[in-house]
């Protein structure tokens, strides 16, 4: 239900941002004065769009199955959200055929897209998992260094106070 809302506020900050550039100071504007949008302003929206999806995406906490949170790289998340999207795509054009009836061959040729769409978000889930291990094997070294740090003070300051 978030993933919704958040497409949906996406879709009208884009909305809103369109209205704001092409009508300069107004944000509605049923003046016919203006032909159609200028690539210049095309480009400031497509930045926008880009910017505040890019935002979104970075603060975006994935979380496994076992609910600890996995840290996973911007482009691993940007990834996985795009292919979830080509999958979900895949698998609603399948369905229409399927309920129109439509010949085996664009059937056929719709399930090898959700397949190829399927496979690569298992892959991407297999890439996480991937960077969840390699996560925890660099957060045990860590804790190890720690560990071997604090007992090598305690060990050099008992031997400082046997001395004295």
């Amino acid at each position: 239900m978030a993933s919704r809302i958040f497409w949906v506020f996406i879709a009208g900050l884009a909305l809103v941002t369109g209205m704001v550039l092409q009508d300069g100071d107004r944000i509605f504007s049923w003046a016919d004065d203006e032909a159609g949008i200028s690539a210049k302003t095309e480009r400031a929206i497509d930045a926008s769009v880009d910017r505040v999806v890019d935002n979104s995406v970075y603060r975006m906490r994935v979380v496994g199955s076992d609910g600890q949170e996995i840290d996973v790289s911007s482009e691993t998340k940007r990834a996985m959200a795009e292919a979830v999207g080509r999958l979900v795509k895949a698998e609603a054009e399948l369905t229409v055929l399927a309920i129109r009836d439509a010949n085996e061959d664009d059937i056929a040729a719709a399930s090898v897209r959700r397949d190829q769409a399927r496979t690569e978000v298992e892959t991407l889930k297999a890439e996480i998992e991937r960077q969840r291990q390699m996560s925890r094997t660099q957060s045990d070294a860590i804790s190890e260094q720690i560990q071997r740090d604090v007992r090598d003070d305690v060990r050099a300051a008992v031997r400082d106070a046997v001395k004295n």
